[in-house]
């Protein structure tokens, strides 16, 4: 008996083993076969084992970047969900193209997005597109129409394997400048996860934030300062402070119009990227935020072979030790490794794993770093710009819920699209009879 008892427990050990190796999205339909199967794969021994096991970063992240609701690039040939298609391809479509434009995807942060619907302005959701689960979330009680207040972004809390614990959206009620347009004040509301309830929050900024661009970790959000070259503004939503804090940035006041500079996050920490291009060479520039004090680490100060005008794009979201760059004069993606010091020229569309937009990128890098498209700026601000407009949506590496707020019920990704349809035709149904409304009243026959 003690044999058979110990023989049993070996083939389930291997049995674990095995599972462990194979897609998330292979295990998810494993949970099926049994209850003692399906609590199993839901144990943290079996989530920590997985997790151990596709622990190379490159290999095992789907990942796409984002231009606002553009995809740049997309990774979707990992391990770790064997996904047919890029990431961002994933956030339902037709809630980024309604005929009214304003129906769109917002943020996203920790694997989950954030989305609004333009027919119904009063709600937002907040989903993981890889599992079809979706919230929705309620207006704040004193703009119950949302129509004075707007979805603005999402910050989550990870644990330590990266699984998403509570997150909380934060719409913009009002922003003004103050103090002769050198200092300004921020009016929002936060809706918690935790407690399903939005609660009001003033913060108070020492400068002008920027065009209101940013990026999101760690429950922070940073943005760019209008008008004070070389900081950032940062606010953590999850504390009670009612202050930006202000990053001075690693290189500044290191003017020199031939830097090329971009902010990202990457291994949990926001990352500060800068590229230089000489002759024979493109050089790198890399520095780590610390998370405790606001000061900056170096990490890399390497040169790389490639010769041309290479803007920084991102981080990889997972590895510190990957930057990607995009050539502006030969219109193609490079991949640089850091530590081995060797760079990969990315392919198109066709290639295994990889998508590449080449139209968005060409563009979007145009309208950041081409000088005739900010002509608002002063000289001083041109001379040090910093990038905040890309933005990774990265698959979540564990197949968690979503955390669900108190008295709300999950929806499916059909039943939300079901929803978006209908309230869209009511729309489209109300601007109709709007119209033939003025047509009667101009042919006075009402």
């Amino acid at each position: 008996m003690a044999m058979e008892t110990q023989q049993t427990h070996l083939l389930e050990v291997m049995q674990t083993e095995i599972l462990a190796r194979l897609p998330l999205k292979t295990i998810s339909r494993f949970k099926s076969v049994s209850k003692k199967w399906k609590s199993t794969l839901e144990s943290p021994y079996f989530r920590r084992l997985f997790l151990s096991l596709h622990r190379d970063s490159s290999s095992s992240s789907s990942w796409s970047l984002l231009h606002g609701a553009d995809e740049l690039i997309g990774f979707h040939g990992c391990k770790t969900w064997d996904l047919p298609k890029s990431p961002a391809s994933l956030i339902p479509h037709s809630f980024k193209r309604y005929l009214c434009g304003d129906c769109d995807y917002v943020d996203s942060s920790g694997g989950l997005v954030l989305l609004t619907d333009g027919a119904d302005k009063s709600y937002c959701y907040v989903g993981n597109p890889v599992s079809q689960q979706w919230v929705e979330i309620p207006p704040p009680p004193s703009d119950p129409t949302g129509g004075n207040t707007y979805v603005f972004g999402l910050v989550t809390r990870l644990d330590e394997d990266g699984v998403v614990l509570t997150f909380k959206v934060v719409r913009i009620a009002s922003y003004q400048t103050t103090n002769d347009h050198l200092s300004s004040v921020l009016s929002v509301f936060v809706y918690s996860s935790e407690t399903g309830i939005s609660t009001s929050k003033v913060i108070h900024s020492p400068h002008q934030i920027g065009n209101m661009s940013k990026i999101n970790l760690n429950g922070t959000m940073y943005f760019g300062c209008l008008g004070v070259p070389g900081i950032l503004l940062a606010h953590d939503f999850y504390s009670e402070s009612d202050q930006f804090r202000v990053v001075q940035l690693p290189d500044y006041p290191d003017y020199n119009k031939d830097y090329k500079r971009t902010l990202t996050p990457s291994g949990g920490f926001v990352v500060y990227v800068r590229t230089l291009a000489k002759h024979d060479e493109t050089v790198l520039k890399i520095w780590r935020l610390n998370n405790d004090d606001d000061t900056w680490q170096i990490l890399w100060e390497v040169g790389f072979p490639i010769i041309g005008n290479y803007a920084p794009m991102a981080m990889h979201p997972f590895d510190m030790g990957t930057v990607y760059l995009w050539s502006q004069r030969d219109y193609h993606w490079v991949s640089c490794n850091l530590r081995k010091r060797d760079y990969t020229i990315l392919g198109d569309a066709s290639d295994d794993g990889c998508f590449i937009d080449v139209s968005v990128c060409k563009k979007s890098v145009d309208e950041i770093w081409d000088p005739r498209s900010l002509t608002d700026l002063d000289e001083e601000d041109l001379d040090f710009r910093v990038c905040i407009w890309f933005c990774p949506f990265v698959i979540p590496r564990w197949m968690a819920s979503v955390p669900r707020p108190p008295q709300t019920e999950m929806i499916d990704t059909t039943s939300l699209l079901s929803y978006a349809t209908a309230t869209h035709e009511a729309r489209m149904e109300d601007m109709r009879n709007d119209e033939y409304f003025w047509m009667e009243v101009e042919s006075g026959r009402i």
